[in-house]
């Protein structure tokens, strides 16, 4: 069974629901436009992209610092002989 492809988000906005992703960034019609849903969709890949240097960065910080753990939650402590100490 072959992968599912993704389509233009962009291009999906304005009716083009079948438009593949792959090899389309530069020549999409749409890559400019600044109508409200484009709009949306460009501040949300700036947020994932956010979301992604953070947890990139805290996984390294953890790697590299050993008075410091990451949990399950996202949250990281900090060890120390008498008190947990919550770094947000």
């Amino acid at each position: 069974m072959p992968k599912e492809q993704y389509m233009c988000q962009l291009c999906a906005n304005h009716g083009i629901f079948n438009q593949p992703k792959k090899g389309h960034k530069q020549k999409c019609p749409h890559r400019d436009c600044t109508c409200n849903l484009c709009a949306l969709n460009t501040k949300r890949r700036a947020l994932d992209q956010i979301e992604r240097q953070l947890k990139n960065a805290i996984s390294v910080e953890v790697k590299t610092d050993p008075t410091t753990s990451a949990t399950t939650d996202g949250m990281k402590y900090e060890r120390s002989n008498e008190f947990l100490f919550f770094n947000l």
